[in-house]
């Protein structure tokens, strides 16, 4: 049996997975990275899950990051995500150093959601769509059949979360001000809270506590409206069939997915021409796109 061995790393933890050619996660393994400081610490927490994971017949490793990604060097660019200090990281050259015997592939970590959900999952059915990943930052993919990921000139296309919603507003890690990920991320709802509060709470527990706390209920109920602002200008440069929506925050979408469609009909010019739904793999789509990538490159 085919198997490769997909990884997905993200601002709260590593998912890892051996993953078969049928897109099934046979085995998998899971990090925290929310108190990682730095580099150094996330390569070693890498490292870990792929040794845990390693097993006869892998065909080869691949990892879904954050942040701007040269997927032909397997290196970060300027841009590390809500990773500290992770911007000009070499992971294939660390990866390789280790486990020198195997292919290594790195990509955005949204690029891989998205050719999860093109394979098996809820874009299976599109011949392009959008993939918006909604977590600890925004990110994003844009993929058509015949062409994939759109990577661009200098591996910084669909970089949707640094997108400008607000002009002059909110600093963003990126370096810009107003990006999307300011304000329809998990960080920037529980961001939000702490401002208001004075007090932390997580994300999960905001969407919870918005069905009777009124400062919850605001918080929630602007995100929801940010986000299907927000998609209806993707609609309108884009076009496309549809917009897949996923990452952590899906997670809690009881609380806020009838709410954003319903801005969104609002808003928009033509609110029946693209459908927008969740994506079916949530926080494995990832790991699992990571494998497909493993397969196609290795199957040539």
């Amino acid at each position: 049996m085919k198997k490769a061995i997909g990884i997905d790393l993200g601002g709260t933890s590593i998912y890892g997975g051996i993953i078969d050619s049928n897109g099934n996660i046979l085995k998998r393994a899971e990090r925290n990275t929310k108190d990682s400081k730095g580099r150094v610490k996330v390569l070693e927490l890498i490292e870990d899950i792929i040794k845990e994971l390693m097993e006869d017949n892998i065909l080869g490793i691949a990892v879904g990051s954050p942040g701007f990604i040269n997927s032909e060097e397997g290196k970060v660019l300027h841009v590390g995500g809500n990773i500290e200090d992770w911007a000009n990281t070499d992971i294939r050259g660390y990866l390789n150093e280790r486990f020198p015997d195997f292919p290594i592939y790195v990509d955005n970590d949204a690029n891989l959601a998205a050719l999860c959900e093109s394979w098996i999952g809820a874009g299976k059915d599109f011949e392009n769509f959008l993939m918006l990943t909604l977590g600890t930052g925004v990110g994003g993919a844009i993929y058509t059949r015949k062409g994939g990921t759109l990577t661009g000139h200098r591996y910084q296309g669909a970089e949707l979360g640094h997108a400008v919603l607000y002009p002059k507003g909110e600093k963003c890690i990126c370096g810009q001000k107003g990006c999307v990920e300011r304000y329809i991320s998990g960080d920037s709802i529980e961001r939000r809270y702490e401002r208001i509060t004075g007090m932390k709470k997580k994300g999960k527990d905001i969407f919870l506590d918005s069905l009777y706390d009124k400062i919850s209920k605001d918080i929630i109920d602007k995100f929801c409206e940010d986000l299907a602002i927000y998609i209806v200008s993707l609609k309108n440069i884009l076009d496309p069939q549809g917009i897949i929506i996923g990452g952590g925050v899906i997670n809690s979408k009881d609380y806020w997915w009838e709410k954003m469609l319903e801005y969104y009909r609002q808003y928009s010019n033509d609110c029946k021409s693209m459908e927008i739904i969740p994506a079916i793999y949530l926080n494995n789509a990832g790991m699992i796109g990571a494998g497909r990538i493993v397969f196609m490159k290795e199957d040539r």
